[in-house]
């Protein structure tokens, strides 16, 4: 009976001893991480990041000028709803957009968050015209009370590659002034739309 203790026990060691070095690792983190569930949560959801993203919450609309392609760009207005609440536990906001341009509709979606490993927020821009699909990083510049994203994009019409930025200037709880700029491999610069988004629901 001795032995069979002894084998058991020196089985048990065994095991301990061959758990990878990772594996170990990560049981530690994950005990500290329990231990400290508070101090982890406050490092991934930072209260005054996830503020500024329920700002978005709620409904709104606005009437925007855009400039369209051509040679040189063609001056229009377009109307735009965004849809937006929290979704996955309040981690992330989502919402769903209506733009109208003349007798043309379009509708989409955007998810934002916030990384709190890499310090910045993040915004996933997808339309049922366009399946490219648009991935930016954000930060908030607080001199502005204003949230700022800039992600790569590529022209399919002139193959142009640039950087499109996406400016979000709180104004009140209820008004978002927006802008959209297109920034080219040259340096220049053009602001493609520009308009308010007015709160008709929501907090």
């Amino acid at each position: 009976m001795r032995r069979c203790r002894y084998t058991l026990a020196m089985i048990l060691v065994n095991i301990a001893f061959v758990l990878p070095l990772a594996a170990q690792q990560t049981v530690k983190e994950a005990e500290k991480d329990t231990a400290d569930k508070a101090a982890f949560s406050k490092l991934i959801r930072p209260e005054d990041k996830m503020e500024i993203l329920g700002r978005f919450v709620g409904t709104f609309e606005g009437t925007f000028n855009i400039l369209m392609h051509g040679t040189p760009p063609v001056a229009a207005t377009m109307k735009d709803r965004l849809e937006t609440k929290w979704i996955l536990g309040d981690s992330f906001i989502d919402t769903e957009f209506t733009s109208e341009f003349r007798t043309n509709k379009t509708k989409g979606r955007v998810t934002m968050g916030y990384n709190g490993g890499k310090k910045h927020f993040y915004r996933i821009y997808l339309a049922d015209w366009d399946p490219r699909g648009t991935y930016s990083t954000g930060q908030y510049i607080r001199s502005r009370n204003a949230l700022v994203f800039k992600g790569p994009e590529d022209d399919p019409l002139t193959g142009d590659s640039f950087e499109k930025r996406d400016s979000f200037t709180f104004v009140d709880k209820d008004k978002i002034y927006y802008e959209q700029f297109y920034t080219f491999a040259d340096g220049s610069e053009v602001r493609v739309m520009e308009g308010h988004y007015i709160r008709v629901s929501g907090k």
